[in-house]
C-alpha cells in the first residue's frame, strides 16, 4: 500500500510502524523546517518508514539526511521509500543511541513511540545545532502519572486545570537538562501540545555561559489547590503558602523561559494553509508566560456561570493586562494577572 503524505509518497507495511494520526504534526513539522537557516545534514533517529526525514529532505530542504532504524524490515522499507521518492541516502540499521554516540549530527529529530526517556542523553551529546524531540506519554508530564514522571524525567506534576502548559514545559526542562550536562544550551524556537502528544523545536548551542543562562530559565509551579492561585519560582526559591493560607503544592522542575521564537513562528505563518494556518496562528497570538488559568474550573470554583473567553481577555486588557487564548485549549488564556485581579473581574 502506498500512502500520499505532502509532496512525498510512503509505501506501507505491516510490520513497520507509521502513524497515519501524526501526520498533522509532519505536516506542521515542514513549516518549521522551512524557516530555519543552514540546514546542513538530518537525522531521522527513529525512522520506521522514513517518512519524516524523507519529507525533511523534499519539502524541508536539508542537504542531506539520515535515517536510521533498529529493525531490518524498516531499513529495507526506507530504502524502497527512497527510491519511490528520488533519493539518495545513507541508512543505517543500528541501535539509536549507539548512533548518536558514534557521530555528531546537526539536526537530530527524535519521534518515538512513548518516551524519548532512553534516547535523551546520547542525543544530548550527539547534536549540534537543532533538536526536535516527540513524547506521547504525556501522562508521565501532565501528572495523570505521578510516579512515571518521577522516574523517567525526575518531574513531580499532578493534574492541574492547566495541565497541558506544565506537561509541554515539563518536556522542554527535562530536555534542557539533559543538555546541559554537556555544557549545551537551548532556544525554543516553537511547540505545541496536541491530542496525545508534545512536540518541541530547540535551537542548540554548545557553550558553559548557553548551559548556565538555560539552567536559569528553569522552576517550579506553585499551586494552591484551596484557591486554584498559581506562581512560579526560580530553583532554590520557595513561596511556602498560597495567601489563602493553603500550603503552595509544588510541581517541576519546569522550563520557565519562552516558548517560542517570534519571528520563526511568523515565517512559518507565510508557508501555513488551511488547519495548519489555523493551529500556528493560534500559537503566534499566544503569550510566551507560563501563567495560565482554566476560566471553566475558575468559574466552577467560585460558582458561577463561565463567561465567554473574549469578554474576560478583553477585560484583562481594559484593565491594563496582557491576555490571550491559547493553543490546546479553548477553556485556558494566558495573562500577567495574578488571581484576586482575575476573580475580581470574573465577580464584576
Amino acid at each position: 500500500m502506498i500512502v500520499e503524505e505532502g509532496k512525498v509518497k510512503i509505501k506501507l507495511d505491516k510490520d513497520v510502524f507509521y502513524n497515519p494520526r501524526m501526520r498533522s504534526c509532519r505536516d506542521l513539522d515542514v513549516l518549521v523546517w522551512r524557516v530555519l537557516d543552514n540546514k546542513r545534514e538530518f537525522l531521522d533517529a527513529l525512522a520506521g518508514t522514513g517518512v519524516r526525514g524523507i519529507r525533511a529532505k523534499v519539502e524541508g530542504g536539508y542537504e542531506v539526511v539520515y535515517f536510521n532504524d533498529r529493525n531490518p524490515k524498516a531499513v529495507e522499507l526506507i530504502k524502497e521509500n527512497l527510491k519511490l521518492n528520488g533519493i539518495e541516502a545513507e541508512v543505517f540499521n543500528k541501535d539509536a543511541n549507539i548512533l548518536m554516540r558514534e557521530r555528531k549530527f546537526w539536526h537530530i529529530d527524535l519521534d518515538p513511540f512513548g518516551s524519548p526517556a532512553e534516547f535523551m542523553d546520547s542525543a544530548s551529546f550527539s547534536v549540534k545545532k537543532y533538536l526536535s524531540v516527540t513524547a506521547t506519554d504525556t501522562a508521565a508530564f501532565c501528572g495523570s502519572a505521578t510516579e512515571s514522571g518521577l522516574r523517567k524525567y525526575f518531574v513531580f506534576a499532578e493534574m492541574t486545570d492547566i495541565y497541558p502548559e506544565i506537561g509541554l514545559r515539563a518536556l522542554i526542562g527535562y530536555v534542557a537538562r539533559e543538555l546541559a550536562k554537556y555544557e549545551k544550551g537551548i532556544e525554543v524556537l516553537v511547540c505545541w501540545a496536541k491530542e496525545h502528544y508534545y512536540r518541541i523545536h530547540l535551537k542548540v548551542r554548545k557553550s558553559l555561559r548557553a548551559s548556565k543562562d538555560t539552567v536559569k530559565k528553569l522552576g517550579y509551579m506553585l499551586y494552591c489547590p484551596n484557591c486554584l492561585n498559581r506562581d512560579f519560582v526560580g530553583v532554590g526559591d520557595c513561596i511556602e503558602r498560597c495567601e489563602c493560607g493553603e500550603k503552595f503544592k509544588i510541581y517541576g522542575p519546569i522550563w520557565l523561559g519562552d516558548v517560542k521564537d517570534e519571528e520563526v513562528v511568523k515565517k512559518m505563518l507565510e508557508y501555513a494553509e488551511g488547519k495548519a494556518e489555523k493551529f500556528v496562528r493560534a500559537i503566534a497570538e499566544e503569550l510566551n508566560t507560563p501563567l495560565a488559568y482554566n476560566i471553566h474550573a475558575l468559574s466552577k470554583k467560585l460558582k458561577i456561570n463561565p463567561p465567554k473567553m473574549e469578554k474576560v481577555i478583553t477585560a484583562l486588557r481594559e484593565n491594563g493586562f496582557t491576555a490571550s487564548k491559547v493553543h490546546y485549549s479553548g477553556t485556558v488564556l494566558k495573562t500577567n494577572a495574578k488571581i484576586v485581579d482575575l476573580v475580581s473581574l470574573l465577580n464584576s
